[in-house]
């Protein structure tokens, strides 16, 4: 039986063109591949428990892969981290059953994505920063009516090429802490560009440009052209993903 193995890995998306392998613009998963490849001396292809975005970050990121033989006293984490880019780290390794799939198993993905309401410059590519007052109230009640399943035509990418486009939304909220603005999206699965269509149409409603039944309307159209805004990539973090069975992480 082959055994898979599993990595959480971390990443800045800011140097990359998403994660997903692309022929000319460097990729997280290309940099893995290469990374593996080194160790291996063969060519391995890593799967994903989700595809993120052109200069959207990750903290949990689950990636698998069937290594093609066994490396003996291979400190696994230790030797990928010494050949990925530094913005790239590999947290944890397990090993998972041949059944085991990073993406199909996945019962949960939580995002997470913060507005800065003041310059900074530390947290730069870390945030969405925009220079006047939001209406909280506005956008959070925004936030309220995408919680339960529904059809997200309206916010997503055209590139979304999937069966369909309903999603379960299970929390969707809005925070403040200090300066910063935050929402928190946990749902089932997202499509291409979803969470920042949100974000960036709920924004407009901040802004006063939308009202609430605006963006209310504008997500009962399913329709993409319909109105909605997407908001930039660096506010974008995805923060964890739930497994029916839980992974068991190695002792490193």
């Amino acid at each position: 039986m082959m055994i898979r193995t599993i990595l959480q890995i971390e990443y800045d998306g800011t140097a990359y063109a998403g994660y997903q392998l692309q022929p000319d613009n460097p990729s997280i998963q290309g940099e893995i591949e290469k990374a593996l490849l080194k160790l291996y001396k063969e060519a391995i292809r890593v799967h994903a428990s989700g595809r993120t975005d052109s200069g959207v970050h990750a903290i949990y990121q689950i990636v698998h892969f069937t290594p093609p033989k066994e490396l003996k006293n291979l400190n696994l984490k230790a030797a990928l981290n010494t050949l990925l880019p530094k913005d790239i780290r590999v947290i944890k390794t397990a090993r998972g059953n041949e059944d085991f799939h990073a993406r199909f198993d996945a019962r949960e993905r939580q995002y997470r994505y913060i507005i800065k309401t003041r310059n900074t410059a530390l947290d730069r590519d870390r945030v969405w920063q925009i220079y006047q007052d939001l209406d909280f109230e506005s956008m959070n009640t925004c936030a309220s009516m995408f919680v339960g399943e529904h059809d997200f035509t309206s916010f997503c990418s055209a590139q979304a090429e999937v069966d369909h486009k309903r999603c379960i939304i299970i929390k969707s909220y809005w925070e403040k802490d200090g300066y910063n603005l935050i929402y928190h999206i946990h749902g089932n699965r997202f499509l291409h560009s979803m969470v920042r269509s949100l974000v960036g149409s709920m924004v407009e409603v901040g802004k006063g440009r939308l009202s609430v039944d605006d963006l209310k309307n504008i997500f009962e159209s399913k329709d993409r052209s319909s109105g909605a805004v997407t908001a930039p990539p660096q506010g974008l973090t995805l923060m964890y993903v739930k497994y029916k069975e839980k992974i068991k992480w190695e002792g490193n």
